[in-house]
């Protein structure tokens, strides 16, 4: 179906869905009234699920020129593949990172959670790619479907000796369309035919030698390190990287892999992100699939409410869904419960994650992460828990790293913290800050002292009067600025009582200046377990801990305290794959759906500066009638 697109009285270039026959009626358009004609097709990454079956794309190509799978006329990605002589060394990297991570990850055009161990324990050497009937691209790569035929043929000349493993494409296995080689064309004893929905990758792990005509997956075979036959004239074939059977004049350069990947995937694909609805990089949708296949593979669980109050009961339910989890009164469901009362059998921990929200929970301000941990909880250090063992036991990839590193690099440039409250003013420019020039200035957060993370987590000094006066004493000459924790001066916590004798032991008391910008003006941190001492990792500032914190113990803090279960080192890189990537879910307040840590951060940068936000008017009446109460309650003595 042509799109006829007018500005003004001009007429625009004319749009089709690439060279199908579908987009005839389109192109023929364009010619007869010698109009440019745009042609649309999906992207390498397309999906998490099958385009046929509703899946939403995440990519797109569009091409001015011709298009990809049109060997017989030139496209733009043939001309970028032959523009990319030299390729930089920061797009080389690039490539060799993302290809890295397409093969540790599995990644493919349509992305599913499905794997086949008894494929996986045959090691498949030889694998020849079947294709749909009436793919454009078939045709287009100056094939047909005798080429199929001589294709498993020549296969099964070249490797006597082995299976040949025909995989048939997913579009048939779920009775879309019909295949070239399913069924078989001749019988032969050494072919073995695969016809279930499978992962590439699962053929590609051990693939030596693969064929094909035209198929995307022939590429991702050359990522895998394969050699691969072209029985058609594919995008790829052409540049020295195949054993091709036809030829193009126009291709007579030899290209690298990371060169042809290059402009395809960077140059040629462009990517939408379909939370946000804004552009992005190839690297944030390896992010989006890579998550959202994680959370596929979670088991489904049947739990029983325990101690969540009802406010929270209203959101929760889009986590649950994350967590695949049901509630449910069956005598076998686990016990979910908000925060630590009692370690407890059976039974799960949710808190809230660490980029949590603009505004305090206390104020009902719905959270962007929790964290559900099934072994014990971050902030309890005297036993093991889920994000203890991720750090103890997982290896952290080469991407997990890189991502790691983009996530703390955004979070300093954005000045997001848990809560991202108060002011960007810098400190007082009094007399003593001026004199404090000389000296090391430590910043001193106040925690709510009947916190579960005190209790669980620090020991020998359980209040900030405590630790104000242990810092003081091992920095008798540092300048200490101390800022009280926020639930406490909104008067939520701990009785709102935030001030005392001991500050005395500070040389300045900050209420109104954000976390983010104080990280930025002092040399230390020193803290019991406040998640400041991680927030002030991430900007490179030394951290002291009186307690045992989640981000203590690895190597990265000054302790005064020990755990012996913490012996695995960690860079920060590490520390913050496993904190903000594979511990917490993230689910978007205003879509309602799962995100990325990425994508979470964006959104709270958005509601941050005003550019969206989140409505729940009976939350927002409730906190009106919980801020009258207390004024009354002050003034009047009633309640």
């Amino acid at each position: 179906m042509p799109f006829f697109l007018y500005y003004g009285n001009k007429l625009l270039p004319v749009i089709g869905w690439g060279f199908k026959p579908t987009a005839k009626r389109a192109r023929d358009y364009a010619a007869k009234n010698k109009l440019p004609y745009i042609a649309l097709e999906d992207g390498f990454i397309r999906s998490v699920g099958l385009g046929v079956e509703g899946a939403q794309p995440l990519s797109l190509v569009v091409d001015d020129i011709g298009i990809y799978y049109e060997a017989r006329q030139p496209s733009k990605l043939e001309q970028l593949i032959i523009a990319n002589d030299i390729l930089p060394n920061e797009l080389l990297l690039r490539s060799q990172r993302v290809i890295n991570a397409i093969k540790h990850y599995r990644l493919s055009k349509f992305n599913q959670y499905c794997s086949d161990a008894n494929l996986l324990a045959h090691k498949p050497k030889v694998v020849v790619i079947d294709q749909t009937v009436g793919d454009a691209s078939v045709d287009g790569a100056m094939a047909n479907a005798q080429s199929f035929v001589d294709m498993l043929h020549a296969a099964i000349s070249a490797h006597p000796n082995e299976t040949i493993w025909v995989k048939v494409h997913p579009d048939v296995i779920c009775g879309k369309k019909k295949g070239f080689l399913y069924p078989l064309p001749f019988e032969h004893p050494n072919i073995g035919v695969y016809a279930e929905s499978v992962n590439p990758w699962d053929f590609l792990d051990s693939a030596q030698h693969v064929y094909t005509v035209s198929s995307l997956m022939g590429f991702e075979a050359l990522m895998a390190g394969c050699q691969v036959y072209c029985f058609g004239m594919p995008f790829y074939a052409g540049w020295g990287l195949t054993q091709d059977q036809q030829q193009v004049d126009r291709r007579n350069l030899t290209r690298s892999l990371e060169q042809v990947f290059a402009a395809a995937y960077f140059q040629y694909a462009r990517y939408v992100d379909p939370l946000l609805g804004q552009r992005c990089e190839l690297e944030q949708i390896i992010n989006i699939v890579i998550d959202e296949l994680a959370l596929q593979q979670k088991p489904a669980i049947n739990i029983t409410f325990s101690a969540i109050s009802w406010w929270k009961q209203r959101w929760i339910g889009d986590f649950l869904a994350a967590w695949k989890m049901k509630q449910s009164d069956d005598t076998g469901s686990v016990l979910l419960g908000w925060g630590l009362k009692e370690p407890q059998q059976h039974s799960y921990t949710i808190e809230d994650g660490f980029i949590r929200s603009v505004g305090l929970g206390v104020h009902f301000n719905r959270p962007i992460s929790l964290v559900c941990d099934r072994s014990g909880i971050y902030f309890d250090a005297t036993r093991p828990s889920d994000l203890e063992d991720l750090l103890n036991i997982q290896e952290a990839s080469e991407w997990d790293l890189y991502r790691a590193q983009q996530l703390i690099e955004q979070l300093n440039h954005s000045q997001i913290t848990k809560y991202n409250v108060g002011h960007h003013l810098p400190l007082p420019q009094s007399k003593t800050l001026i004199l404090a020039a000389s000296k090391t200035v430590i910043l001193v957060p106040g925690q709510v002292e009947t916190d579960a993370s005190i209790r669980y987590g620090s020991p020998k000094i359980k209040t900030n009067a405590e630790l104000l006066i242990a810092t003081r004493a091992a920095n008798p000459d540092a300048y200490i600025i101390y800022k009280p924790h926020p639930d406490v001066l909104a008067g939520q916590r701990d009785n709102g009582d935030w001030q005392g004798d001991f500050q005395q032991y500070a040389d300045l008391t900050v209420t109104d200046i954000s976390m983010a910008t104080l990280l930025k003006q002092v040399d230390e941190i020193h803290t019991m377990t406040s998640l400041t001492g991680f927030e002030a990792l991430l900007r490179g500032k030394k951290v002291v801990t009186y307690g045992m914190p989640f981000y203590a113990g690895w190597g990265l803090t000054t302790d005064n305290c020990c755990c012996s279960r913490r012996k695995k080192p960690q860079t920060l890189a590490s520390l913050v794959a496993m904190v903000l990537i594979y511990y917490p879910v993230y689910v978007d307040p205003l879509s309602r759906k799962p995100c990325t840590a990425e994508q979470a951060l964006i959104r709270l940068i958005q509601l941050k500066e005003g550019n969206c936000q989140v409505k729940d008017t009976r939350l927002q009446f409730i906190l009106v009638l919980k801020n009258l109460k207390k004024t009354l309650k002050s003034s009047l003595g009633f309640f």
